[in-house]
């Protein structure tokens, strides 16, 4: 009924059509300065993503990305930034997390008119990553009590010395 006015089902279901239909357009149909825009955009993700692997230590050879973009509306683009490992480390999975995170967060510090928040980061890894695990575990694997030993040292020369120390013993405080 308020189709005529953008407002309601039909006036919803026309913005949804229109917004399908930009989103499906290739990148070279789209208007000169969204395509700017989003050059911009995605030049800098590559520059941020650089400077938070250096920050933290992390070889940039290791990671790359490529940037989509995935527009809801004309002046709106989101993007889905996937990064792809190039080189397997342990570390970078168990800090992927926090990578993404400071990733975002660093974007929206260089560019604040911006929501950066709505961007998708996807994790993906090269054939040629090196990943050592060829084989998936078995199934009792994830739900096991048992969890990896905290500290796995191998015994050294001066384990059997006993030197009369007790690191938990409390003294007479008062």
């Amino acid at each position: 009924m308020f189709g005529f006015f953008g407002i309601g089902r039909a006036g919803r279901k026309q913005r949804d059509d229109t917004a399908t239909d930009f989103a499906s357009l290739p990148s070279s149909s789209l208007p000169l300065s969204t395509q700017q825009h989003t050059a911009t955009h995605r030049e800098l993700v590559r520059v941020v993503l650089r400077d938070t692997l250096r920050m933290n230590g992390i070889p940039p050879e290791w990671v790359g990305c490529e940037i989509l973009t995935r527009s809801r509306s004309v002046g709106d683009p989101v993007l889905q930034i996937q990064v792809l490992i190039h080189q397997w480390h342990e570390g970078l999975l168990r800090y992927a997390p926090l990578i993404q995170q400071q990733l975002l967060q660093a974007l929206q510090r260089f560019d604040p008119a911006t929501d950066h928040s709505r961007h998708t980061v996807v994790w993906r890894f090269s054939p040629a990553c090196e990943c050592p695990y060829t084989s998936m575990p078995e199934p009792g694997y994830w739900t096991s009590a048992t969890a990896l030993p905290k500290f796995d040292l191998a015994p050294s020369d001066l384990s059997h010395l006993d030197n009369g120390f007790a690191p938990t013993q409390q003294g007479q405080w008062r």
